[in-house]
């Protein structure tokens, strides 16, 4: 909420200011929101065509007396690169696109399952003088623009969908925020990595959830992780923050609701050139409900606690059964560890970790899940 009126603030001021700088001001465009969509190639070359929306705030509309109107225009255009489209809109515009208040870039899926395509989507931003670093980064089902066109109460999609990506905090069913400085590493070291999904459901309403995985040495998008399977990598990942998590004992259905979380890698051996690691995962929490009256007497806190890390023990290793066998993709951060804490194996592996022989499906993975319950409610 702070960061919203932040950003409001900010573009009020804009346009409020008077004198020199305000005449500069009015000549940007500011932009706070891309959105990144599949293009029809309608020329001689081969090169994919993009179409780009560029989501501007019209500031006099902000105003709190102002209620009718749109508190944002989208210049739309295609090319083959960010830099032709942004060419074509100052050919219909008086104003410089300015991208110092950028919030968000949107790619479609469509365009993130190109090879290629996303480090060189990314490139552009990440070497814009006036981009920030903190923007954040998401792949959407479907094209980007109707996302950039949903109307609810917030008066900017870009900001609906900037602060909507707070709320991944309260629950775990989706990868976490990524930022276009952490990215900028990952691509740089062709290493795998997960991004948040978005999901169209109607004129006023988008959904966040899912995880995207682009592969790192084709750096494109290979797979789309249901809601189940981000929360076991979440939990994998340490990254499960005030999640809830729904465990089955006796009939009952308790909610053990996470409120911290952190895991812990460790290479365990190299037998005969058997790579195997531990995860361990630690939990903290509470169980907050249960859908029907307990008898304290068969029932008891540890018991639940056990059943608790019984069932994430499973939940966890389909999951890794899955990366391993099915995706073949590291996005636990196996190669990461191993690159930093036991460098000579990795100059070993790195060649073919994800690729040609694929160490990463070879490697044995065990598990370790611990879990803390603060308060049990009626158990005891």
């Amino acid at each position: 909420m702070i960061k919203r009126c932040y950003v409001v603030s900010i573009l009020l001021l804009s346009f409020l200011l008077q004198g020199c700088g305000a005449r500069e001001i009015e000549k940007k465009a500011f932009v706070i929101g891309v959105g990144i969509d599949q293009g029809k190639n309608e020329d001689a070359t081969s090169l994919p065509v993009m179409n780009g929306t560029f989501q501007v705030a019209v500031p006099r509309s902000l105003k709190p007396e102002v209620t009718n109107g749109k508190a944002y225009q989208n210049f739309e255009e295609k090319g083959h690169d960010i830099s032709e489209q942004i060419s074509k809109i100052a050919q219909i515009s008086n104003k410089e696109l300015y991208f110092a208040h950028n919030q968000i870039i949107l790619v479609s899926d469509k365009v993130a399952k190109q090879p290629q395509r996303m480090e060189r989507l990314l490139d552009f931003f990440v070497r814009h003088e006036d981009i920030r670093r903190s923007v954040r980064v998401f792949i959407t089902k479907g094209d980007t623009k109707q996302f950039l066109n949903v109307e609810n109460n917030e008066k900017l999609p870009s900001l609906y969908i900037d602060t909507l990506s707070a709320n991944v905090q309260n629950h775990s069913r989706t990868a976490s925020i990524k930022r276009l400085g952490d990215l900028q590493e990952d691509l740089l070291a062709h290493r795998s990595f997960v991004l948040p999904v978005l999901h169209y459901k109607s004129t006023d309403e988008i959904k966040l959830g899912g995880a995207a995985i682009i592969k790192g040495e084709s750096s494109r998008l290979t797979h789309v992780l249901n809601e189940k399977d981000t929360e076991a990598l979440n939990i994998l990942n340490g990254e499960f923050q005030k999640g809830m998590l729904l465990i089955e004992l006796k009939d009952n259905l308790y909610i053990y609701k996470v409120d911290k979380s952190k895991s812990k890698i460790k290479l365990q051996s190299t037998n005969n050139g058997q790579l195997t690691f531990k995860i361990t995962v630690s939990l903290e929490g509470e169980i907050q409900e249960v859908n029907k009256q307990m008898d304290t007497r068969t029932t008891s806190a540890d018991r639940v606690k056990k059943e608790v890390e019984k069932q994430l023990a499973i939940k966890t290793e389909r999951f890794i059964n899955k990366l391993q066998n099915q995706y073949k993709t590291d996005v636990l951060g196996l190669g990461v560890y191993l690159e930093k804490h036991h460098h000579k194996e990795w100059l070993k592996l790195r060649n073919d970790w994800e690729t040609g022989e694929n160490h990463f499906s070879q490697v044995k993975i065990n598990t370790q899940i611990n879990t803390t319950i603060s308060s049990a409610g009626g158990l005891r």
